[in-house]
């Protein structure tokens, strides 16, 4: 998908992070940037419902859970507020089960 637009986040499995981190890596302008954070905002929200209750495909615990947010977290700053996206890239692979 062009990364001029948002991507729909529909999950929090693996391959949506893989995906989020190949598109974070090739954003290159504020425009991606912001869209990046949308979809990391997205992945958040699930994942904060998944804390409250349960991980729909029960795969990860809370404290898995916990730290996914906190990676998401790391990485949207890096990438919106820092404009840093190797490193956002990087902090969202902490996410990874």
């Amino acid at each position: 998908m062009d990364l001029d637009s948002i991507l729909p986040i529909e999950n929090m499995s693996d391959l949506t992070i893989q995906t989020l981190v190949d598109r974070i890596q090739r954003s290159r302008t504020d425009e991606q940037f912001i869209y990046r954070e949308s979809e990391l905002d997205e992945l958040w929200r699930l994942v904060d419902i998944a804390l409250r209750a349960g991980d729909p495909d029960g795969l990860r615990d809370a404290a898995q859970l916990r730290q996914m947010r906190d990676a998401i977290h790391r990485a949207h700053d890096l990438v919106g507020m820092e404009g840093k996206p190797a490193e956002a890239a990087a902090a969202l692979r902490g996410a990874l089960v």
